[in-house]
């Protein structure tokens, strides 16, 4: 905190750091896994950037939309740190559904919770959502299946419901490493798949070596290629083990876009 030293002025401000803090705090609070896997960080920096009395996200934001709920311990962080938004959480609710409904139970913000069962790779699925809760998203987490056919699929329907300036994010693009060739049931990479990394890069470096994909056809991309400010691919951390004792074979992944 930094405090105001006139006595009419006792406010506490909140610094760029007090900021982060609140949001790893909440990562703790709720046992999130985005602090091991070292996503909070980045989080932290890029929603906290440019912030402003014009721009503030945390204060701003009206709507946001997880995909990937299971036990909804992120959903629940992102229902707190982002106090004034709608959050949606998009699953199909076959994993940790018994944790998630516990976890909901003593859950203060359920009015501003909305939940939708669904499959990201099921265009049907993504435009009923989309027909049921409209769009102007100021963020897009992906952190569903993980399959190139998932993260892409979800891409290409989704990013016309983006607000401009919105950011939309796809974590755990180490799964491009096909050191599961199935996760939750789907194969992670198919035969003639483009790999999302390889995609981000090619957004990233605007160098247009990717052209279309095998579920994003070459205008949407060109559209979204003139849609995106800037597209940044970071790196969580180097080596990772998860709860299981699995050692992960990529460093861990996530890569933010953000709409101009």
């Amino acid at each position: 905190y930094i405090t105001c030293r006139s006595r009419e002025c006792s406010r506490p401000l909140f610094t760029g750091e007090n900021i982060m803090n609140t949001l790893r705090d909440l990562t703790v609070k709720y046992d999130v896994d985005a602090l091991e896997l070292g996503y909070t960080k980045h989080y932290s920096e890029i929603l906290e950037k440019n912030i402003s009395s014009d721009y503030n996200p945390k204060e701003q934001f009206t709507k946001v939309l997880e995909i990937g709920v299971e036990t909804g311990r992120s959903h629940r962080l992102w229902l707190e740190y982002f106090h004034n938004a709608k959050v949606y959480g998009y699953d199909i609710f076959e994993y940790g559904v018994e944790e998630f409904h516990k976890l909901q139970k003593d859950n203060p913000y359920l009015d501003r919770s909305i939940m939708f069962k669904g499959d990201q790779s099921n265009v049907d699925d993504i435009e009923r959502f989309l027909s049921e809760h409209g769009s102007d998203f100021d963020m897009i987490i992906d952190d569903g299946g993980h399959t190139m056919k998932q993260m892409q699929v979800s891409l290409n329907y989704l990013w016309n419901s983006l607000k401009s300036g919105g950011f939309y994010v796809i974590e755990d693009l180490h799964s491009c490493s096909n050191q599961w060739p199935w996760l939750y049931g789907y194969k992670v990479i198919e035969d003639g798949d483009t790999l999302t990394t390889d995609l981000l890069d090619s957004l990233s470096k605007k160098d247009n070596k990717i052209t279309e994909t095998n579920y994003i056809p070459s205008q949407m991309l060109a559209k979204i290629r003139e849609e995106l400010d800037w597209c940044e691919t970071r790196i969580g951390v180097e080596k990772y083990t998860n709860s299981k004792g699995q050692s992960y074979q990529w460093p861990t992944m996530l890569s933010f876009m953000r709409k101009k």
